[in-house]
């Protein structure tokens, strides 16, 4: 019984001593992160945007071989009809390969200079 007794009396001891430490453990929460705007938290800094590449094959929506005015201008929208007409180089109404690509070269945007 004295064993006992004495085992009880070292935990108790132990579990009195080690209290402030738990204690203090759990008093020193981090504090809580200020408030972020929510389209902050989701996305990082601005990069700039990526160019997109668009194939012949991509805006050939029937795929008859050639692009139309519409099929261009829905990849273009603020195409016009005499900027379509400048680059028909033979004037049949539609793009082939060649002057779509004419037609890319010239509305390319400029690359930036370092």
């Amino acid at each position: 019984m004295k064993r006992i007794l004495t085992a009880t009396a070292i935990v108790a001891l132990a579990a009195l001593t080690a209290a402030p430490v738990f204690a203090a453990g759990a008093a020193a929460k981090p504090a809580p992160k200020p408030a972020m705007h929510k389209m902050a938290a989701m996305k990082p800094a601005m990069a700039p945007a990526k160019p997109t590449v668009v194939t012949f094959k991509m805006i050939d929506a029937n795929h008859d071989g050639k692009i139309s005015y519409a099929e261009l201008k829905k990849f273009w929208p603020k195409l016009t009809k005499a900027e379509f007409a400048k680059y028909d180089a033979n004037k049949d109404g539609f793009y082939s390969h060649a002057e779509l690509a004419a037609f890319a070269k010239a509305n390319a945007p400029a690359k930036p200079t370092k």
